[in-house]
């Protein structure tokens, strides 16, 4: 079962196809997402240009998955049914918790 999101660790909660999932910008996580698609400062401001694409959306929220009840692949079709628009504010969200860091240690 998923928990809550909670903003002061920097988490973000994301609902697809009415299934609540908790994204959190762990260290980890986020090294894992440089390793796959360069520099979070670079996607950022790729996103606030309104060109992150398909798979970059779908890297980004999956390596900050918190519990990851579902394939990558999977993540990426519930993500195109609901449309990259609907999860763009998400994203931003999530960006922007990145780039500000959280307030609350990792646990």
């Amino acid at each position: 079962m998923e928990r809550t999101a909670n903003p002061l660790r920097g988490e973000v909660a994301l609902t697809l196809d009415g299934r609540a999932f908790t994204l959190r910008p762990s260290f980890a996580a986020i090294v894992a997402v440089e390793e796959r698609l360069g520099s979070v400062i670079a996607l950022a401001l790729k996103a606030s240009k309104g060109e992150l694409g398909l798979r970059e959306t779908t890297t980004l929220l999956w390596e900050t998955l918190d519990q990851r009840s579902l394939s990558e692949d999977e993540l990426g079709r519930l993500i195109l049914a609901e449309g990259l628009a609907a999860v763009a504010p998400t994203v931003s969200a999530l960006l922007a918790a990145i780039l500000k860091g959280s307030r609350q240690p990792e646990s």
